[in-house]
């Protein structure tokens, strides 16, 4: 089903459209959007044509992705909108001149384990060459604010030198392994915006996204939060590994892998049994 006509989506909407933030400062703007057709990303353009729809807004958007059919797909709803374009690019090329640009979003990045590992090179291209030059077009052309899509495995892994941590701590990362570029080239990414706030006066925004799952998430994506959900709502066997082999008792021979016991905590709400009724030892 297409997932505007989803009325629990529909009403996720709404509740956004009604927040008490100053939406007139987006009159007549233009975003430019990045992975576009991405989790994240296609929820904003979807609030945003709402925003047009319904409070008359004019917010023009410009929707960056490479592929035309899934773009098509997505939007459709919107494809001969006015106040939509959708245009293919790669974006560790230099942008083609597309006039003014209010807001830059930049999505665009490999989110999860399977694609970063198996593309590793375009993973730190994206949020590496695709950062710079979508900060130049930002700078050169006035661009209000940049917003940086980034992540919480700018992180890394926690010293055990404190027991929380704020927006500065860093801790290690193995640079010598082809995960790692890409929490390394968020991190620079990061770098990145505040050397152009610095040199050159571009306003930028950060947000480090922790784990993230919805109904826009992506069949192929391979984070623990996605796999568990669709085995779940499937009836498969889930197969754990926490030190001890783990499984759930019931569901088909099929099985995915999950980690950490804080993989586990994050998807408790999701089921109405008792831990004991579905968790046991194997053996």
């Amino acid at each position: 089903m297409n997932i505007l006509q989803n009325e629990m989506y529909q009403t996720d909407i709404t509740h956004v459209l009604e927040m008490n933030i100053p939406w007139e400062k987006l009159d007549n703007k233009t975003f430019l959007i990045t992975g576009a057709t991405g989790m994240i990303a296609s929820v904003i353009i979807d609030i945003l044509m709402r925003r047009n729809r319904e409070y008359g807004q004019r917010i023009h958007i410009y929707a960056v992705s490479r592929n035309e059919e899934k773009a098509k797909g997505r939007f459709h709803t919107y494809w001969d909108n006015p106040d939509f374009t959708w245009f293919p690019h790669d974006i560790t090329e230099p942008l083609p001149e597309l006039g003014q640009m209010d807001y830059i979003l930049h999505a665009a990045s490999h989110t999860h384990p399977r694609a970063y590992s198996m593309d590793p090179i375009g993973t730190i291209t994206a949020n590496v060459q695709g950062t710079y030059h979508l900060l130049e077009y930002a700078s050169s052309h006035q661009g209000r604010r940049f917003f940086f899509f980034s992540s919480v495995e700018i992180y890394g892994e926690n010293r055990n030198d404190v027991d929380k941590f704020d927006e500065k701590y860093l801790g290690y990362i193995d640079c010598n392994t082809a995960r790692a570029g890409y929490p390394e080239s968020k991190r620079l990414g990061e770098a990145l915006c505040n050397a152009f706030s610095a040199q050159k006066g571009q306003d930028f925004v950060i947000g480090r996204f922790p784990r993230v799952y919805g109904p826009t998430m992506s069949g192929e994506d391979s984070k623990a939060a996605a796999q568990f959900i669709r085995k779940a709502v499937s009836g498969d066997t889930l197969m754990m590994e926490l030190g001890e082999e783990l499984h759930f008792s019931c569901g088909s021979n099929k099985n995915i892998k999950i980690t950490t016991l804080e993989d586990i905590d994050i998807f408790k709400a999701l089921y109405i049994t008792k831990r004991d009724a579905w968790l046991k030892k194997k053996g």
